[in-house]
This record gives structure tokens, C-alpha cells and sequence, in this order.
């Protein structure tokens, strides 16, 4: 048995005491410890292996009556485990722990020591099993507390020998800061995204209560927008009149005009806006309302940060002018609510960050394995049953626990659970359009489809219960004589729906009738529907009887690994009678299994829309977005590289999120070129430098090809998204970054051809960003609609010869430090310049924004 030191026994104790205990219908108070940490990445084969200890805090003893059940995002190898136990993969990232031959009862206050192996690594606090807790004989369930083991060698810390990205330590963060400045407030941008032309003029014009609002016809909804934002930093609502020839100064008016910018014509549908702040008024053009809105969002921008922080009865503007329009036509914001669901008021917080930001496509991840999240009228089943996760073993009322949700399917105690009425629906259709942003829910087919398979499996058996099997046999999706063997990605081993029945078919054809009935309720345009089409795995519709006959009876099919191709074109077909347009991800485009070497189908090009997001640098698939763009399709370049950001800041183990791709920090969206994308692989996701030369021979972005790329999308996997304040960290501050790119497409830095050179150029643009950030984009997100929970990032630091020095990595925000071993709180020193140290101290430093939240404490010792 492998054995390891663990903390003692008292310090276990006491956070047992201190741990928030979760109980819920069923479940008893917490008195067992799971103690997890990481024995060693370096194992052969990608593999790695944990190190655990199950502790019995209890009064009884714990015999071989139960099973300990957990979410663990790695593949175990169920065969590694110690042998007094047995581990059980049920399916996805859902385990079973259960005596074994040579268990031995544990008495209270006793501990049992095991390990296992797992494919991957695991370098983070939360790669830890989540949601445990056991099962007795008798029916009960118990929680049990996970506690996190520290990260301290290299083989804890590093994912393997090769792993060459460095732990965020104090003097590396300092190190990386070191190219950053702060600059004067008259050399930091005042407008994010960066507008096309921004001239700042003598003069200023203010806001008082004699000032109205004036509307051409068709812009009240923007007139009244611009009102009611400006509520929170008055004393009194400005009033909304319709624009008549007696209009006057001191007044701010929002008209449709021909316009120019930069010289350059723009008409109805360029998004494009002129702002002119003169000291008479304030005049907003624009090509469309869209465009006036966004002249609003600049306009807001110009309000003084003094303003935000203490709102008064007048606000008073720099006079200025404005000319600006898009370089993208789609910038687009990607939420998963399957993994796990969020709220309308989170969703609505999210669309206003992109509102403010410019940001004007919204998909709305609704389906996936874990989760149905929309209410379809006709299949209630799809969220009662695939909404909930809890403790079951058949399923019939709700899914197994995934990602931590624990045992409790009531959508009160995880966020496992629950949906969107339509009604809930339609209101954030009508918020987002309201704000200019299009939604395009995704309903993802013909693999994640596990929540809607176990739905409808339920819908069936009640049928059945009932005598009614033509009703019944109508809409099923799965195929009960299908004994096709495969895993996913994702470790599920029926996700995939049949697409050999026509039933498949007339289900799809209810649920896409059904959104088309919402959007139009909602008064919204409902122009694409995402269906997914990722990751579908080898060996799926293999054994399935009613695939072997559709290959018998088709004149156009010849084998499985054609149905992949046909569904899509099926899913075009239907779409298109509906007056929709197909889109989906990077594989609609393509054909071939996930996992194994793909080729481009040309097909649907022009027809279809694909999300290319399988980039990851140094792996082969660099040039998919150039490669399909070049074919004739319209691609949104999703790559995940630079635009998930679900990923990790950073590799620190505290830091959360995935990072299969490598890690995505505030810079790295920023960073990207999107029409010569290589330039953009400087180093591959184990921080390795990538040679120069290195994709000399990769396909090239045509003329043509570029007139394809629509825009920049940034996605946000829910995995990990346990609170509303865990989405609006992990969003912001990148989504600003991403907006910049997306409005912003070209620079003058990225033309430059030696790398050394361009990198040199672009940090002198990110250093004026990173200012931006600092000083005037996250203060005001300190208020914006009650305050953002966006990342705050730790500081740099290092001491040398007896000197403490600190920097942020955006300048601009405040540091605060104590020397006598105590966390800083916002009455704690400011660092404004290196502070002597005398003596032997322990340093801790933290970032803090103008609410008093503060980052993650780093230490130094002298």
C-alpha cells in the first residue's frame, strides 16, 4: 500500500470544526475527511497518481456497508487502486469507492491511506474528487469534506519533466511586470474598445436637470437605455422626447444619418457611430440604431471615474468627438449553463459587460451532457429529469452528479440543477436585444446529448407505462438494441443520439419549432442555431440495428462513418426550410471521429457556420481556421489558445480552471492576430518556444478566405462555474481584452515580420491597455451595476539588498503589504515606492480595487 505523510490528525480536526458543513433532505452531518493531494505527474504514459486518506471523524465504525461516491475530472485506471478498496468508473467524471477483499472495518478516530493512477496530470486544487459523499446500506447519505493536500515539489507542481511554464511566484510575477509602466491619465485611452478616431477638445458641456433626451424615430429603445443608465449617477432620470424641429441646446440628441468614418462611407448595418460633445450638447449619429447605441456606450465611457464613484446632480463632459465602427461584424460571448446552470440575473449581468464593451453575439450553450436547461413544452422530461443532478443509480427521476453537484437534485443546493422556463427564456431575449445582442442558443447533437437522451428516456418509459407506444416510439432518440461500444471525451459512454431513425428527426424538428416560437414571442430575430456537432467519438452507431439497415436501404450511404456527414446535412436541410442558417463547431466543416485525423469537407461552405476553436499550438491543427475559411465557409475564430476562458489565468494550483491547452491570461485575447494567425504561436501550452519557421509550410489565409473570418468569439465552459461571482471572475477583465480584438482586428505591430521585433512593439500597445484595465476600466466595473467580480491579480514582488519592490499588472491598481505576518486589508500600508526593510520579517502583499476586495496574498520572507 503506498502511504504518505499527512497532516496531523488535531489540524484535520479543526477543519472539520470550521468547515461549512452541507446537509440537505437526507443527509446527516459531516464526519468524514477525504484527504487528497498529488503524488507525483512524472509517472510513465501520461499518467499521474493521487495520494488520499478517508479519516472516520464519526462515533461509529465504518464497516463494509457503504460506497463513497465523487466527481473526479480525470480518467482513473479503476485497476491501480490499493487493494483493501475498489474503484468504479460509472460514467462521465462520476466514481464509486468501496471496500474491497482486504477492507478492514475503520474505528472512529482511524484513518486509511490509499492511492490510485489517473491519465494526465493534475496540478490545481481543483482537479481534487468533489462532491463525495457515501451511500450506506440502509439508504443513507452522508457528506464527506474534501480536504486539498499542498503543491510544493516539481512533480506536483508540473504536469510533466516537460512542462516549462512557471509557477506564478512572487518574483516571477514581478519579472513579467517588469516591461509595464504607469502612464499619465492624458496618455491612457478614455473609450474600450479603442474607437477609430477620438479627438479630445477645449471645453465641456454638462448634464443637468434642464438637459433631455432626443430621439429620431426609431431609437426611443436606445433613448430610454441611455436614460435609465445614467439614473444610478444622477440625482434625477433625464426625460425622453421624440425629436421635433423646436429642439434645443443643452440637450442630447440620437439620430440616423449618413455617416463617415475616418473618411470612409458607412451605411445601415456597420454598427458605425459619430459622438460629438460640444459645449452646447451632445449630438450621437449613427448608421443604425445599433451604431447609436454604441455611441452611447462611448459617451458613458467619457463620464469621469469621479462621477461613477460619487454620483451628483450634474455630470460634466470634456468636449470631444467621435468616428467609429467595428473591424468584425461578430463579437461574440459563449456561456455553457449545461455543466452548470446559472441564473437570469447572472446572465443578464454578463450581457450587460458586453453591452458596455461592444460585445453583440451571445451563444447561449443551452444542452449538453450534463444538463438540459430550456423548457420545451412538449418533453417536460428534457429539464425535469435532464435539468437534475443527484444521488441515483437508474436515473429515472434525474442524472447522476456531475462536477461536484452532490446528491441533492433540488436546484437549491447545487447549481447541478435546474432550467429556463420559456418565459425566462423570452426575457433574456428581450434584455439582450435591447442591448444589441443577438442570441444564438446552441442545442448541442448529435453527441453531448446525454441530459436530453436520459429525458426522453424517461418520457418513454412512461409512455410505455401508459400503453401508449406509438406516442411513445414518435420522438425517441435512442436506439435500446444499440450495443456500440465508445467513449467520449469526456468520459461518457452513451452521449451520442441515433440519427438513423426518423424519430431523431421529428424530436429536433419540435425543439428548433419551439425556440423559433420564443424568439418570435420575444420580438427578437432568431437567425442561426448552434448545433454543436463537436467531439463525437469512435465506435458510435457501430452495433445499432436501425444504422445497419438505414446503410441497406440508402443509396448515398455506404458506411458509419458517413452518418456523421449526413446528419449534418439533415440539420442543414431542416434548418434551412425554417429559414435558419446552420452553425456549429470547427466539425460540421470537417469529416472524421474526435480524436483522429480529420479532412475538410467542402460541402455546407456557404451554407453553414463553423466555430473554430481546436488550435492548440505545436499539436497540427494551427491552420483549421485558414484552411476552412479558404474553402468558401464563414468561420467565427473560437481558438482556444486565446479565447477560452474557462481556462486558467495562470499555473498557480489556487489559481481554478482547465488548461488541456495551456493557460489564457488578460494579454493572450489581446495578443491574437487574426489574419496572420501563426504570428500568434510564440510559445505551445507547455510554455516551449515555438521555432520561428515553424509553421513555414501551413496554409496561408487567402484574399478570399479572409472576406470569410466574421469575427472573435470567447468562450465560457461552465465546468468550473460554481457562483455567479466565479463567472464574472473568469470573464472579466478577459472579455474587455477580447472586445478590443474584436473591434480592433489590426495593428500596425502586428505587420512587423521578425518576431523579436513585433513582440517589442506589442507590449508597448498591452502596456497602454494594461493602464486602461488599471486605471479606468475595472474602477469603474468597481460600480457598474452594483460592482463586477472580475479578477484582481496578485502583485510582484521580490526584496534585494534589504528592499521591498512591488508592481501589478495593470498599473494603476493599489497595493498594500504588512511586514509582521498578517494578510493586508485595505488600512494597510500602500505600496507607492520600495519600502527599506530592517530586520527578518515576513512579507505579504495584496492587490486591492476601490470596493476593498483584494487579491490573493503573496509572501516573501527576508
Amino acid at each position: 500500500m503506498n502511504t504518505f505523510n499527512i497532516l496531523p490528525i488535531l489540524l484535520l480536526i479543526v477543519l472539520v470544526m470550521v468547515a461549512c458543513d452541507r446537509t440537505s433532505k437526507g443527509v446527516t452531518v459531516n464526519d468524514y475527511i477525504l484527504h487528497w493531494k498529488v503524488g507525483t505527474n512524472y509517472l510513465e504514459d501520461n499518467r499521474f497518481r493521487s495520494d488520499l486518506v478517508l479519516i472516520n471523524q464519526s462515533d461509529k465504525v465504518l464497516h463494509n456497508d457503504w460506497s463513497l461516491y465523487f466527481n473526479f475530472l480525470r480518467l482513473a485506471d479503476t485497476e491501480s487502486i490499493s487493494p483493501a478498496l475498489k474503484l468504479t468508473h460509472i460514467n462521465g467524471n462520476f466514481y464509486k469507492l468501496s471496500p474491497g477483499e482486504q477492507y478492514e472495518p475503520l474505528q472512529p478516530g482511524e484513518e486509511l491511506e490509499f492511492s490510485f493512477e489517473a491519465f494526465g496530470s493534475a496540478i490545481k486544487e481543483m482537479d481534487a474528487p468533489d462532491g463525495a459523499y457515501f451511500e450506506f446500506s440502509d439508504g443513507t447519505i452522508v457528506p464527506v469534506k474534501i480536504v486539498v493536500g499542498s503543491f510544493e515539489r516539481e512533480e506536483q507542481l508540473n504536469r510533466s519533466p516537460q512542462d516549462e511554464v512557471p509557477v506564478p511566484t512572487p518574483d516571477i510575477v514581478f519579472e513579467q511586470n517588469s516591461t509595464l509602466s504607469k502612464l499619465p491619465p492624458d496618455e491612457v485611452g478614455r473609450i474600450t474598445p479603442s474607437p477609430v478616431v477620438f479627438t479630445d477638445n477645449d471645453g465641456s458641456f454638462t448634464i443637468t436637470t434642464e438637459t433631455s433626451i432626443y430621439y429620431q424615430e426609431g431609437l426611443e429603445s436606445e433613448a430610454r437605455f441611455l436614460s435609465e443608465s445614467l439614473v444610478p449617477l444622477l440625482d434625477f432620470q433625464l426625460s425622453v422626447v421624440k425629436m421635433n424641429p423646436s429642439t434645443e441646446n443643452n440637450s442630447i440628441q440620437l439620430l440616423l444619418a449618413d455617416i463617415k468614418v475616418n473618411g470612409v462611407n458607412k451605411q445601415s448595418g456597420d454598427e458605425a457611430y459619430n459622438l460629438r460633445i460640444s459645449e452646447s450638447g451632445i449630438e450621437i449619429r449613427g448608421s443604425d440604431p445599433a451604431g447609436v447605441f454604441y455611441g452611447i456606450q462611448s459617451l458613458r465611457s467619457l463620464i469621469p471615474l469621479d462621477v461613477w464613484h460619487s454620483p451628483a446632480n450634474t455630470i460634466a463632459l470634456q468636449t470631444a468627438s467621435v468616428e467609429d465602427a467595428p473591424g468584425f461584424r461578430y463579437r461574440g460571448l459563449h456561456l455553457d449553463v449545461s455543466r452548470n446552470f446559472q441564473s437570469v440575473e447572472t446572465v443578464k449581468r454578463l450581457l450587460d459587460a458586453m453591452a458596455f464593451y461592444k460585445l453583440n453575439k451571445f451563444h447561449f450553450h443551452l444542452t449538453d451532457d450534463e444538463g438540459w436547461r430550456l423548457e420545451i413544452k412538449a418533453f417536460p422530461e428534457l429539464t425535469e429529469v435532464g435539468g437534475r443532478r443527484g444521488h441515483t443509480h437508474d436515473e429515472r427521476e434525474y442524472m447522476i452528479p456531475s462536477y461536484g453537484s452532490g446528491p441533492d437534485p433540488d436546484p437549491d443546493a447545487s447549481m447541478g440543477s435546474g432550467w429556463y422556463t420559456q418565459e425566462e427564456y423570452i426575457e433574456i431575449l428581450r434584455y439582450a436585444g435591447e442591448r444589441h445582442i443577438e442570441v444564438m442558443p446552441e442545442i448541442d447533437v448529435p453527441g453531448h446529448a446525454r441530459a436530453a437522451l436520459i429525458g426522453m428516456k424517461a418520457r418513454y418509459d412512461r409512455l410505455i407505462a401508459e400503453n401508449k407506444v406509438e406516442e411513445a416510439d414518435r420522438y425517441r432518440i435512442h436506439d435500446p438494441e444499440d450495443e456500440s461500444e465508445y467513449m467520449s471525451i469526456q468520459r461518457w459512454d452513451d452521449n451520442v443520439i441515433n440519427v438513423c431513425q426518423e424519430s431523431t428527426y421529428r424530436f429536433l424538428g419540435v425543439i428548433f419549432d419551439e425556440i423559433i416560437e420564443m424568439h418570435r414571442a420575444a420580438g427578437v430575430p432568431l437567425i442561426s442555431i448552434h448545433i454543436g456537432g463537436d467531439e463525437v467519438p469512435e465506435g458510435v452507431w457501430v452495433e445499432s440495428p436501425k444504422c445497419q439497415a438505414l446503410l441497406e436501404e440508402s443509396d448515398e450511404l455506404d458506411s458509419i462513418d458517413q452518418l456523421q456527414v449526413w446528419f449534418f446535412g439533415r440539420m442543414k436541410q431542416m434548418l434551412a426550410e425554417r429559414d435558419i442558417i446552420m452553425s456549429g463547431w470547427e466539425e460540421i466543416a470537417l469529416v472524421g471521429y474526435y480524436g483522429l485525423e480529420k479532412e475538410l469537407n467542402p460541402d455546407f461552405a456557404g451554407a453553414a457556420i463553423p466555430y473554430v476553436w481546436s488550435n492548440i499550438w505545436s499539436t497540427g491543427t494551427e491552420e483549421y481556421s485558414y484552411k476552412i475559411a479558404n474553402t468558401g465557409y464563414e468561420i467565427i475564430m473560437c481558438h482556444a489558445s486565446n479565447f477560452y476562458f474557462d481556462f486558467a489565468y495562470n499555473k498557480h494550483p489556487e489559481e481554478a480552471g482547465f488548461y488541456w491547452a495551456g493557460f489564457v491570461d488578460t494579454p493572450d485575447p489581446f495578443a491574437f492576430i487574426p489574419f496572420d494567425l501563426y504570428k500568434s504561436g510564440v510559445k505551445d501550452q507547455m510554455g516551449r518556444l515555438i521555432p520561428e519557421s515553424a509553421y513555414d509550410d501551413f496554409e496561408k489565409l487567402t484574399n478570399e478566405g479572409r472576406k470569410n473570418i466574421l469575427g472573435l468569439q470567447g468562450q465560457l465552459w461552465g465546468e468550473t462555474f460554481r457562483s455567479p461571482e466565479r463567472v464574472e471572475y473568469m470573464a472579466l477583465p478577459r472579455i474587455i481584452s477580447l472586445a478590443e480584438r474584436a473591434w480592433v482586428p489590426t495593428q500596425d505591430w502586428m505587420d512587423i515580420e521578425k518576431r523579436a521585433d513585433r513582440l517589442e512593439a506589442l507590449a508597448t500597445e498591452w502596456n497602454e491597455f494594461a493602464n486602461r484595465l488599471g486605471q479606468r476600466e475595472l474602477p469603474r466595473l468597481d460600480v457598474l451595476n452594483g460592482g463586477y467580480n472580475y479578477r484582481i491579480p496578485p502583485p510582484g514582488a521580490v526584496i534585494e539588498e534589504g528592499k521591498l519592490m512591488a508592481n501589478v499588472s495593470y498599473p494603476g491598481l493599489v497595493i498594500r503589504y504588512t511586514t509582521d505576518g498578517s494578510d493586508p486589508m485595505m488600512d494597510s500600508p500602500r505600496y507607492e515606492k520600495p519600502v527599506e526593510l530592517e530586520g527578518n520579517h515576513t512579507v505579504k502583499l495584496r492587490t486591492f480595487d476601490t470596493r476593498g476586495r483584494g487579491s490573493r496574498v503573496v509572501k516573501l520572507n527576508k
